[in-house]
C-alpha cells in the first residue's frame, strides 16, 4: 500500500459513512434518526452540508495527526505507520494526499471527464437571481467571459451536493459546448457569468482546467 492508497481508502470510507445516513434502508443509528426529523428539501439538503463537512474535516484532521502535522487531542507526535509488507506509511505524504483529495478534488481532476472544475456563487432574487433551487442533473446555463461576446452552454454538475439554493457558492464541474471557439484561452482564477437568457444568476471562478484545450498558453 501507498501513502495515496491510504489516504484514498479514507476518502472512501468518507463517502461510504456519508451515504448510509442519507440513502441508506434506515438500518444505521443515524439514517433513521435523520428520516424522524422530516425535513423538507431545504432543511435535508442543509443538513446533508453540515454532516458532509463535519465528516470531510474530521478525517483530514485525523490523516493529519497520523502523519505528525496536527495534534491528536493536545498531543501532536511523530507516528510510524506500515502495511502488511513493512512499506512505511507516514512521514509527511499523507498530509499533501489528504488535502488534495478532501479539499482539492483530486477524484475530479483524475476522473477528467469535465472541460474545468469551477467555484459558483449563485445570486439571491435581490440580486436578480432565481428563488428556485439549482439540480445536479442536466442544468446548462449559459457561461459568459468578459474577454468575449459570445456565450456558450455550461453543464454544471455539482461536487457533493445534489442541489444549490439562492445565494449558495458550490464546486461544479462544467462541461462546456463551444470548446473550439475558446480553446487556449481560460485559465485558471478566471472568473465568468452564468446565465439564464439575458439573466445573470451568478458568478464562477475556474478552479482547475482539465480539458487541455482550453489551457491558455503561458507568456
Amino acid at each position: 500500500m501507498t501513502p495515496e492508497e491510504f489516504v484514498r481508502g479514507f476518502y472512501q470510507e468518507r463517502q461510504q459513512l456519508f451515504d448510509t445516513y442519507f440513502n441508506g434502508d434506515g438500518s444505521a443509528q443515524a439514517s433513521s434518526l435523520i428520516a424522524d426529523l422530516k425535513l423538507d428539501e431545504r432543511g435535508a439538503e442543509r443538513l446533508r452540508q453540515i454532516i458532509f463537512t463535519t465528516l470531510r474535516d474530521a478525517y483530514y484532521a485525523v490523516l493529519l495527526g497520523l502523519d505528525g502535522e496536527a495534534s491528536i487531542g493536545d498531543r501532536q507526535e511523530t507516528y510510524r505507520i506500515f502495511d502488511e509488507q513493512g512499506n512505511a506509511l507516514s512521514g509527511g505524504e499523507i498530509e499533501g494526499y489528504a488535502y488534495e483529495y478532501f479539499y482539492n478534488n483530486k477524484v475530479e481532476v483524475d476522473k477528467g471527464e469535465a472541460d474545468f472544475i469551477a467555484i459558483l456563487k449563485y445570486f439571491t432574487p435581490e440580486q436578480g437571481g432565481r428563488s428556485t433551487p439549482f439540480f445536479s442533473t442536466g442544468y446548462r446555463p449559459q457561461l459568459k467571459f468578459d474577454f468575449d461576446e459570445m456565450q456558450t452552454f455550461g453543464q454544471q454538475t455539482f461536487i457533493d451536493r445534489k442541489m444549490v439554493f439562492p445565494g449558495d457558492t458550490v464546486e461544479a464541474e462544467i462541461k462546456m459546448l463551444s470548446v473550439e471557439h475558446f480553446a487556449g484561452r481560460l485559465k485558471e482564477k478566471m472568473k465568468f457569468e452564468f446565465r439564464e437568457g439575458s439573466r445573470a444568476i451568478g458568478t464562477g471562478q475556474i478552479k482547475h482546467i482539465l480539458n487541455s484545450k482550453l489551457r491558455q498558453a503561458s507568456r
